[in-house]
């Protein structure tokens, strides 16, 4: 590839046009004296063109200036022959993530040999490429001009076979991106097309500053911290592959800031060789499915009845026997008192409970508190993926009590994770909805949508901490960092009902769950789709079983990067794998 030279050339490289044209001139001049021209007419004649060049040059330097002035960046890098180059993209730390490299195509030309060497050169390329056909290498020492052998060449590989001297062999350059990561991050960075634009992820998203930063020489920096998403990653792939999932995705998130530090999918692909996957490995789990997220939406729905002044720590709720609503029954599965109280109803995860919670609330308040969360629509991030969600029927004025009950406990509305990371985001900060951002936080003070009180989010992240101690998601706990969470298993939904076989496992994690209500504090979402019980899920299939010790394992090893201390607390080992559940879970489902 030719390399793009400036439109207008340097300083230096102008000045020396002037010079060359004056020292032609004061040739002319001796010239004319030379030859007995009469020096009037030979002034005039060289003062013209003198004139008309010194007019050609400053319109040229008017019109490079115009260019610097009222250009943007991206037109001046057309104009320069830069058009298709992308900005670096580097994490919250300045790692790359991406960038653009030279590739390069091996052209064969036999009529640069001499008749000796066209027998070395066949030999040594079919030594170096033994995958070409035998007939292209015919067809091109037969052909009397330059054949492309090989296309999108690594510049190691060119630099080897430089080292052999094959005459008749050149090279050109195209620019390509590339991922020096593979697969870490690939749903978040995103890919482009052949012709350098972006199509999904942060390629897309960022699409203007990307190309501006390319020609202003800037990185493109976001809010990926790629310590956590390997963590993030490396966890959800061990129990994914050992429970035989049929996906997963892990989101983790800053409640106060909105950022997006790691975001997962499995299966995974490679962003260097995105043609070698089928498409269902290249689909972003976490903005592009909807699902029926079960008992972690019990976050939000206590949370409304909290703040609507409806419930309360002292609130009871009769679970003794299926809340009946028209023709359909709300079970719990495993109830050990006929009265439970709203921790009760958290920590033992009662479907019915948790009806009575959105009921008592109202169907006008519970479907105002979901439309501030944006549960109506798609996640607010800058990503050009997330998908709106599924809800029947779509208008909430529309409702009845049964779509209300149903809704309270993750049943009835499909939504993707990135939506749920969002409304839990402002149940856990301090009752602000703030978008999700995969831009790196720059520190200026941030906006308040307020839709919970302060007092709201304090004792949600007291009833999660009880969760993990007590509950339903004791494997979650990773010692010495105040560890909150929900669990949720959902049966899947399926022709005619839904499908007990196969679940959505899920668990929510918050930590630390003590400091200022305000302060940094972090999100740790893992869902599983339709998993089977393995050794690292100790046979279990619900989501404390094989979602809440993926969430403890990465909550560990992140805390030290994210800067959460450890408090001494009574667990001195992880609980990941052995801990007993306290409290067994509710399936959400069919009559459930």
């Amino acid at each position: 590839m030719k390399v793009g030279s400036s439109l207008f050339g340097s300083t230096s490289s102008g000045f020396q046009w002037v010079a060359d044209r004056v020292w032609k001139v004061e040739h002319a001049f001796e010239r004319a004296n030379a030859t007995g021209v009469k020096a009037k007419s030979a002034r005039t004649r060289i003062f013209a063109i003198l004139l008309g060049m010194s007019t050609a040059y400053v319109a040229l330097m008017v019109f490079a200036g115009k260019a610097s002035l009222f250009n943007s960046p991206s037109q001046i890098a057309a104009m320069t022959g830069q058009a298709g180059a992308r900005a670096q993209i580097v994490d919250r730390n300045g790692e790359l993530l991406a960038t653009d490299v030279n590739d390069y195509d091996l052209f064969v030309d036999p009529t640069d040999m001499t008749a000796a060497d066209r027998d070395y050169v066949r030999g040594a390329l079919q030594q170096i490429f033994p995958q070409l056909a035998p007939d292209l290498l015919d067809k091109a020492f037969k052909f009397r001009g330059r054949t492309l052998l090989v296309n999108m060449m690594a510049a190691a590989d060119r630099d080897r076979i430089l080292n052999y001297g094959l005459p008749g062999v050149t090279f050109e350059a195209q620019r390509v991106r590339a991922y020096p990561l593979g697969t870490t991050g690939a749903f978040y960075i995103g890919m482009t097309k052949k012709a350098g634009e972006g199509m999904s992820g942060v390629e897309k998203a960022f699409q203007t500053d990307i190309v501006n930063g390319a020609a202003a020489n800037q990185p493109v920096q976001v809010a990926m911290d790629l310590r956590v998403q390997g963590a993030l990653e490396n966890e959800l792939r061990a129990m994914a592959v050992d429970t035989q999932s049929a996906g997963a995705t892990g989101i983790v998130t800053n409640v106060r800031t909105g950022e997006v530090l790691a975001m997962a999918s499995w299966p995974e692909f490679d962003l260097n060789k995105p043609g070698n996957y089928a498409e269902t490995f290249k689909r972003n789990h976490a903005a592009v499915d909807r699902y029926e997220v079960g008992s972690i939406f019990k976050v939000v729905s206590l949370a409304i009845g909290l703040d609507t002044g409806t419930a309360s720590l002292n609130s009871t709720y009769d679970v003794s026997q299926p809340l009946v609503i028209g023709t359909r029954k709300i079970h719990d599965m495993h109830n050990k008192a006929p009265l439970y109280s709203l921790e009760d109803v958290f920590i033992q995860s009662s479907n019915i409970g948790t009806s009575r919670v959105a009921l008592n609330a109202g169907l006008e308040a519970v479907t105002r508190y979901y439309d501030a969360l944006g549960l109506f629509r798609h996640a607010d991030i800058e990503l050009p993926e997330p998908a709106g969600p599924i809800v029947y029927p779509r208008d909430p004025k529309q409702w009845s009590q049964l779509t209300l009950a149903q809704s309270a406990f993750g049943q009835g509305m499909a939504i993707t994770p990135l939506s749920y990371a969002e409304a839990a985001g402002a149940v856990l900060n301090g009752g602000c909805l703030r978008p999700l951002t995969i831009k790196k936080y720059d520190g200026k003070p941030l906006t308040c949508n307020r839709v919970f009180k302060p007092q709201t989010s304090e004792t949600m992240l007291e009833l999660m901490r009880e969760n993990v101690l007590k509950g339903t998601g004791g494997r979650a706990n990773a010692p010495g960092l105040r560890v909150g969470g929900k669990t949720g298993s959902a049966q899947k939904p399926a022709r005619g009902g839904y499908d007990p076989t196969n679940l959505i496992s899920s668990f929510a994690a918050v930590f630390p769950t003590d400091g200022p209500v305000d302060g940094d504090r972090y999100l740790v979402q893992i869902m599983f789709d339709s998993p089977h019980g393995s050794p690292m899920s100790n046979g279990g299939r619900l989501g404390g079983a094989v979602a809440a010790p993926v969430a403890g394992r990465v909550i560990d090893r992140i805390a030290p990067m994210l800067g959460v201390a450890r408090k001494e607390d009574k667990f001195t080992t992880p609980q990941w794998d052995k801990a007993p559940i306290q409290a067994s879970e509710d399936v959400t489902g069919e009559d459930h």
